[in-house]
């Protein structure tokens, strides 16, 4: 296939590649062919696979900026933005304190639909019949805890996922938190969470991509050498095994708005324009469908209105040690994923 090349911004290639280490991975255990089903996407799969699939769907019907409480938030300072961030299965807060600057944030997300905890936890407790870890050896002025999220009914057959509510102290616990102890507003949250968890009210994504299975793609590669496939360590991750054994991958995500100058290099395939590079393992092709989405609070201050950071735009990515494969489920991607 034919590139032309340009040169986007090394902030959009730095977000991206920190996207893809933190969501990207081999499952352990992952399914073999064996006792493969009726198809889904057109392949057949395992059991376990299929259990595996209904979990992750369950974890991307939970918005999570359905459970993070914006009102609940601004109870504990002046909130100067709010909104989905990362591979969308995190809402994110930022706000001023009583006793804060807008220099010194502090910062509270909700992310769900975790493989498993990423940190190493302490002793967990029941909450309402989820189970709650605190991340264990946590710096001063933060405070994560993870929760279990809600069987989903017909996945025995997979580990169910998990969420975590994080809150850091841009100044780094000296005195901004209102009630003197930062894991205090945590469980605040988390017990909000927790609530709405138990509720029967939804909160659906406005973002079209927040509603899609990554391994739709699966869909698009009849024939083209796709043996096995299965939701990454993030619900909007698919990894793929190709024939002969390559693993790739498709994963959403929010992205900083691409800049037009300087990083990797943006080419065509097929006359469409995508953003490319290589690091030492993997060649890695995305491209942006959607509107800007700005999580900026049109009440903050003025000096935090126009945040570029804050302004993101929906990414589809796709991964593979071979730049021809990852040429192929890239352009695979746009038929199912281009809006």
């Amino acid at each position: 296939m034919g590139r032309s090349a340009t040169v986007v911004s090394p902030l959009v290639a730095a977000t991206f590649a920190m996207l893809l280490v933190s969501c990207s991975g081999v499952v352990a255990g992952a399914p073999s062919v064996a006792r493969t089903g009726e198809p889904i996407y057109g392949l057949p799969v395992s059991e376990h696979t299929r259990a595996e699939l209904a979990v992750a769907a369950a974890a991307r019907d939970l918005a999570p900026c359905g459970l993070l409480d914006r009102d609940l938030i601004a109870s504990f300072g002046q909130v100067t933005a709010y909104g989905p961030v990362g591979d969308l299965s995190t809402c994110h807060a930022e706000l001023v304190p009583a006793r804060g600057t807008p220099a010194n944030p502090v910062w509270v997300e909700v992310t769900v639909g975790e493989r498993e905890p990423t940190e190493r936890t302490g002793a967990g407790e029941a909450t309402s019949g989820i189970e709650v870890r605190p991340a264990a050896g946590a710096l001063p002025g933060t405070c994560t805890l993870y929760f279990s999220l809600p069987p989903v009914p017909g996945a025995a057959d997979a580990p169910g996922r998990w969420g975590h509510v994080s809150y850091l102290d841009g100044a780094g616990g000296t005195g901004d938190s209102a009630a003197g102890d930062d894991c205090a507003e945590a469980h605040t949250v988390l017990a909000s969470v927790v609530g709405r968890l138990g509720s029967s009210v939804s909160w659906p994504s406005d973002i079209p991509l927040a509603q899609q299975d990554p391994c739709r793609v699966v869909e698009q590669l009849p024939g083209r050498g796709v043996e096995t496939f299965t939701p990454g360590s993030r619900p909007y991750e698919c990894l793929l095994t190709l024939r002969g054994g390559a693993e790739a991958s498709v994963q959403l995500a929010l992205s900083p708005e691409p800049s037009q100058a300087g990083g990797p290099e943006t080419v065509e395939l097929d006359d469409k324009p995508f953003t490319y590079f290589r690091d030492a393992i993997e060649c890695h092709y995305y491209f942006y469908p959607g509107e800007v989405f700005d999580t900026n609070v049109p009440s903050s201050p003025m000096s935090e209105r126009d945040k570029i950071g804050n302004r993101l735009t929906a990414s589809v990515a796709a991964s593979a040690p071979s730049c021809d494969d990852a040429e192929t489920l890239v352009l695979a991607a746009t038929e199912v994923f281009d809006y």
